[in-house]
C-alpha cells in the first residue's frame, strides 16, 4: 500500500513541478499590458520630447530678435504647456512603475516565505531521515546478534526439545521452552517488518527531499528574476524622477521669465492674452486633477479633522501674518478678479524654506509638481476633508503616506504661480472650498 502511496505522489509531485515550470516563464516579469502601458508612457514622453525641442529651437532664433517681446513671450507660453505635459507624462509614468514595483516586491516577500517553508522541511526531512537511518542501523544490529546467537547456539527444531527431554523431565518445561522459541520467533519477525517499514520510509523521505530541492532550486531561480525585474524598475524609476526634476526646473525657469513679459507685456496685446489664457488654462486644467484625485482618495481615519477647530496652522511660527485671505481678489499675475481658494501666509522673519506642518492627521494623496501650484502637498483626514499646501520650495511626504498633526510634509517656497515664499493653505470640504480660518487659527 505504502509503495502505491510512494508512486501516486511521486507522479502529482513531478506533474506540479512540471505545471510549474511551464507557467515560470508568465509569472516570472510583468504582464504584457502592465509593459504596454509603460511602452506608451515612453512613445508620449518622445513625442512631447520632439514639441519641446521644436520650441526650444523657436526660443532660441526668437532671442537673437528679443525686440519682437510678443512673439516671444508667446513661445513661452507653447513652451510652457509642453513641459506641464511632459511632467504630467513622467508622473503617470512613475506612478506605473511604482505601481509595478510593488507588484514584484510582492511576489518576492511571497517567493522569500515560499522559499524558507521548504528550507524547514528540507531541514526536517533530513531531521527525519537521519533519526530512520539510525532505527535501522539498530535493527539491523539487532538481527546480526541473533543470527550470531542462532549460528553459535545452533538451531533446535521443536522434535530435538522433545527427544531431549529425560524421564526426569516434566512435559510442562517442554512447553515453556516452546513458549520461549515462538515468543524469540515473534519479536525476529517484528525486527523484520520493521525494518522493511522504516526501509521504505527511507525511501519516501528521499524522494520528497530531491522533490523539494528541485523546487527550491526553481523557486530561487524565479526569485532572482523578479530580483532581477526589481532592479529594472528601480533604474526606470530613478532615471523618470531625475527627468521629472529637470523638466520641473526647465518649467520653473519658463515660468518666472513668462511672468516677467506679462508684466512688461501691454494688456491689450495679443502676447499678454495668449500668457494670460495659458495661465488661467493651467488653473483649471490644474483644479479638474486635483478634484479628480481628491474624488477618487480613500478616506483617510482622522477623528481630530472631523470638527472645525480640530486644526493647526501650516506654518508654526510666533511672526506668521496673512499676506492674503481667502475670498475674491485680483489675481497677483494674470490681473483677473476671481476666487482665491486658500488663505497665504508669511513670516516676518523670511519664509522661505519654513516647515510646512500637516494641519491634521490624515493619508497623503496628492504630493507632486504642477505649473499652478508648484510642488504641493494634499492630506485626506476623512470626513470629506482635504486640505493642501502649495508652492512649497520641497516635498517631505509620499502619496499613501501617513502624517500625524504637526508632522512635516514640505518647506515654504515660490514654485508655480507665485510672486514670493509664502504658504498658500485650502482646505476642502467634499471637493469645495471652504476658508481655512474656519477651521484653525494662527499661532
Amino acid at each position: 500500500m505504502k509503495t502505491d502511496f510512494l508512486k501516486k505522489f511521486i507522479s502529482f509531485s513531478l506533474t506540479f513541478v512540471f505545471i510549474f515550470l511551464l507557467s515560470f516563464e508568465s509569472i516570472a516579469t510583468i504582464s504584457s499590458s502592465d509593459q504596454q502601458k509603460i511602452d506608451e508612457y515612453e512613445k508620449k514622453q518622445e513625442e512631447l520630447q520632439d514639441k519641446i525641442d521644436a520650441a526650444q529651437v523657436e526660443i532660441d532664433k526668437l532671442k537673437e530678435n528679443i525686440a519682437d517681446k510678443e512673439e516671444y513671450a508667446s513661445q513661452l507660453a507653447v513652451q510652457i504647456d509642453n513641459y506641464q505635459a511632459q511632467i504630467d507624462v513622467l508622473n503617470e509614468g512613475i506612478a506605473e512603475l511604482e505601481a509595478q514595483k510593488s507588484v514584484i516586491q510582492e511576489k518576492i516577500d511571497e517567493l522569500d516565505s515560499e522559499i524558507a517553508k521548504i528550507e524547514a522541511d528540507i531541514k526536517q526531512n533530513e531531521e527525519d531521515k537521519a533519526l530512520t537511518e539510525d532505527e535501522i542501523a539498530n535493527v539491523y544490529l539487532e538481527l546480526q546478534d541473533r543470527l550470531r546467537e542462532i549460528y553459535v547456539n545452533g538451531a533446535t527444531s521443536e522434535l530435538e526439545l522433545l527427544l531431549d527431554l529425560d524421564q526426569s523431565n516434566d512435559f510442562s518445561n517442554y512447553l515453556i521452552i516452546m513458549e520461549l522459541s515462538q515468543l524469540r520467533a515473534k519479536k525476529d519477525e517484528e525486527m523484520i517488518q520493521s525494518l522493511n517499514e522504516n526501509i521504505r520510509k527511507l525511501d519516501l523521505l528521499t524522494a520528497e527531499y530531491n522533490l523539494m530541492i528541485d523546487e527550491i532550486e526553481v523557486k530561487r531561480e524565479e526569485h532572482q528574476v523578479q530580483v532581477d525585474e526589481l532592479n529594472v524598475k528601480e533604474n526606470e524609476i530613478v532615471v523618470s524622477k531625475s527627468k521629472l526634476v529637470d523638466s520641473q526646473d526647465e518649467l520653473v525657469t519658463l515660468q518666472e521669465e513668462a511672468y516677467a513679459y506679462i508684466r512688461e507685456l501691454d494688456a491689450e496685446s495679443a502676447a499678454y492674452e495668449k500668457l494670460v489664457a495659458s495661465y488661467e488654462a493651467d488653473i483649471k486644467a490644474f483644479e479638474n486633477k486635483i478634484d479628480e484625485i481628491i474624488n477618487g482618495a480613500s478616506k483617510g481615519n482622522a477623528d481630530i479633522a472631523s470638527k472645525p477647530g480640530g486644526f493647526i496652522w501650516p506654518l508654526q511660527y510666533s511672526d506668521v501674518y496673512i499676506s492674503s485671505s481667502y475670498g475674491y481678489r485680483y489675481d497677483p499675475i494674470s490681473g483677473v478678479y476671481k476666487l482665491h481658494g486658500g488663505t497665504d501666509t508669511c513670516c516676518w522673519s523670511g519664509t522661505m524654506g519654513k516647515a510646512v506642518r500637516a494641519a491634521a492627521s490624515g493619508t497623503v494623496i496628492i504630493s507632486t509638481y504642477h505649473s499652478a501650484y508648484g510642488y504641493y502637498v494634499g492630506v485626506d483626514h476623512g470626513d470629506g476633508i482635504v486640505t493642501i499646501y502649495a508652492h512649497n520650495s520641497s516635498l517631505n511626504v509620499s502619496v499613501g503616506q501617513s502624517v500625524q498633526q504637526g508632522d512635516i510634509v514640505a518647506y515654504a517656497g515660490s514654485t508655480g504661480y507665485s510672486t514670493g515664499a509664502h504658504c498658500h493653505f485650502e482646505v476642502r470640504l467634499n471637493g469645495t472650498k471652504v476658508n481655512p480660518t474656519g477651521y484653525a487659527s494662527l499661532p
